[in-house]
């Protein structure tokens, strides 16, 4: 069995997709699969697609996200639950005839989070989380409050008219939200900063922020200004690194599942059989791995 995949999107010269994805090929001894990266804009992206079709799947990052769900909607291609409500995708796999899109940062965000808390989020402090930005990531973060069990986000934004669409999604999926600028985080069980490591804000903390809560900033940044002041009132912090390899780690088992339906090995008993409970933790073990032995990260 092969899996040939690649990472699309511009600028691609520091994603990191092509060294996690590769260690879980050594991982599992799939020595012949192949990773790649190919540098393209929107206006590229569906020629790209056509002209690749041996290809199992493929990553996808800025400017390419949005285009690639407005892209299935024109071409019939199936789009799951959290590509359609943030309007954004970063997966695409190939089984066959049929093609899926798929928003794996949102559970990329619930792993991220879920791992490293002591309990169940939901039910902790108020049901409360602060999500910081508007964008794309801000919406992926939103559905994964609502996955964790949060009630009600806080919006902190620079502009807060960019704040309708995700104001219109979280009334979409059940959740209340308001709207504040960046100088104030309150009480919150989960605080997730989606800005550039460049636009950090340096807000005030509230005293009650809840005891044994979440930071997470998504931003790769060796150094976050924004995970110190989270940790320094109280919170645990959590590296963007997480997000990354767990948002990778589903897509992997996404581009894996693929390539078994089409070679018809599934349950063979093979290394890679999708059944094996322990072959999730042995490909973000070998992710987790990856990035240890390399230089932090910049944009994924």
């Amino acid at each position: 069995m092969r899996i040939l995949a690649a990472v699309l999107g511009s600028p691609i010269a520091h994603s990191k997709s092509p060294l996690l994805h590769r260690a879980a090929f050594t991982a599992l001894n799939m020595e012949s699969s192949e990773y790649s990266r190919f540098e393209l804009g929107a206006d590229e992206l569906e020629g790209f697609l056509d002209s690749h079709p041996d290809h199992t799947g493929f990553s996808l990052t800025m400017p390419l996200k949005d285009r690639l769900v407005s892209l299935a909607a024109e071409r019939g291609w199936r789009v799951d639950e959290t590509a359609a409500l943030t309007a954004a995708g970063n997966t695409l796999v190939r089984r066959g005839g049929r093609v899926q899109v798929a928003n794996t940062d949102v559970e990329g965000i619930v792993r991220a989070i879920s791992a490293r808390a002591d309990a169940e989020v939901e039910g902790a402090g108020d049901g409360r989380a602060t999500v910081l930005g508007a964008g794309a990531t801000a919406a992926s973060a939103l559905v994964a409050c609502r996955d964790l069990g949060i009630t009600h986000v806080d919006l902190r934004v620079r502009n807060p008219d960019r704040a309708r669409r995700i104001l219109d999604l979280a009334e979409r999926i059940g959740l209340t939200a308001s709207v504040g600028d960046l100088t104030r985080i309150g009480p919150s069980a989960i605080v997730i900063s989606t800005l550039p490591a460049e636009a950090a804000p340096d807000p005030v903390w509230d005293d009650s922020l809840t005891a044994g809560g979440i930071a997470l900033d998504v931003a790769y940044a060796g150094d976050s200004t924004f995970l110190a002041a989270a940790a320094a009132h109280g919170l645990r912090p959590v590296a963007g690194t997480a997000m990354l390899v767990e948002q990778a780690v589903a897509q992997f088992e996404m581009f894996l599942g693929a390539a078994q339906s089409v070679a018809g090995d599934a349950g063979n008993g093979s290394a890679t059989d999708m059944r094996d409970p322990g072959l999730r933790e042995r490909i973000t073990r070998a992710m987790y791995s990856a990035l240890d032995d390399h230089a932090p990260s910049a944009q994924g």
